[in-house]
């Protein structure tokens, strides 16, 4: 019987206390509400204040890794057609002009074309028939170049058996220059 005593104490304790929950349920009051609605406002301008900030550097972001896409894409090309040069003309540190393999668009098969490369302060191409003039182009591969030597020939200019070519770039909201470094055999010119 305690027990049972017990438990409908228990009970009625909480129904009291229930009865006394709903009866001071009055709602919200005036100086309650006014305390919350200018915490809750600053609460929103503070996270649209973020959302703002992520978005605009977002933005920058996608702008960045664009450009550094474009200009890995140039530099690839530019690399892959100078390793297939089977003929080289020095024109500069700034300029080189080889006859290489080229896949024209469409096309299964490659062909022999004469490509001219110039980098000043940006790297742009030329193409024209393998011993004709330059036809087709500027088509701009790597913009703002920062160096001014980009192709170096060793051993020398007049009998080069490899090319070096460097090319610092600067990409729009980067500290420091984005740096291609490559480089190539004559192979295709000394027969092997």
């Amino acid at each position: 019987m305690e027990e049972r005593g017990i438990s409908y104490d228990i009970d009625g304790r909480v129904r009291r206390l229930l009865r006394r929950l709903r009866r001071s349920d009055r709602g919200v009051g005036l100086i309650e509400l006014l305390a919350v609605i200018p915490m809750l406002a600053a609460t929103l301008l503070a996270t649209y204040a973020l959302y703002n900030v992520a978005a605009k550097s977002q933005v920058r972001t996608d702008s960045r890794s664009q450009g550094l896409i474009q200009q890995q894409l140039g530099f690839e090309r530019m690399s892959r057609e100078l390793r297939q040069a089977t003929a080289i003309t020095p024109v500069s540190s700034q300029a080189i002009d080889v006859t290489t393999w080229v896949r024209p668009v469409n096309q299964d098969r490659s062909v022999k074309r004469r490509v001219r490369y110039e980098c000043t302060t940006i790297c742009q191409r030329w193409e024209g028939p393998e011993n004709g003039g330059l036809t087709s182009g500027p088509v701009t591969l790597i913009g703002n170049v920062q160096n001014p030597d980009v192709f170096t020939l060793m051993p020398n200019s007049v009998n080069p058996t490899y090319v070096a070519f460097r090319v610092e770039a600067s990409v729009k909201g980067a500290s420091k220059p984005i740096v291609f470094d490559g480089g190539f055999a004559l192979r295709n010119q000394l027969g092997e």
